[in-house]
């Protein structure tokens, strides 16, 4: 099966620093994925690449085979949930009304948001 996201030679520096050596990632449609590891080593710019708030200094992002581009990353942004680390989350809201919650904001039917 088709890797619903994949990366092929992806890097990215700020400046003289190195946020994302080269690499090399697939990551498998209707899987869980967990990306661990201390701070600093990458973690969020690798989420930030795949949802297209930074750009690649080099390599190819795909999502659902097409790479990753200006034209195509709204409509991939549409399929990806993305939390961010400090101050995301409500804390009167449940994890899953936290979740559902831009999903209701666009007024996506129920079914469509679990």
């Amino acid at each position: 099966m088709d890797p619903l996201v994949s990366l092929t030679g992806v890097t990215k520096r700020y400046g003289n620093a190195a946020a994302l050596e080269p690499l090399d990632l697939e990551i498998a449609r209707g899987q869980t994925t967990v990306l661990l590891g201390p701070s600093g080593c990458g973690k969020s710019t690798l989420l930030r690449l795949i949802i297209g708030l930074v750009a690649p200094d080099s390599g190819v992002i795909k999502f659902d085979g097409a790479p990753l581009t200006a034209a195509t990353v709204t409509a991939a942004r549409q399929r990806i949930g993305y939390v961010i680390q400090d101050g995301g989350l409500f804390p009167h809201l449940t994890a899953r009304a936290n979740v559902l919650l831009l999903a209701r904001h666009l007024r996506r039917p129920e079914g469509q948001s679990d």
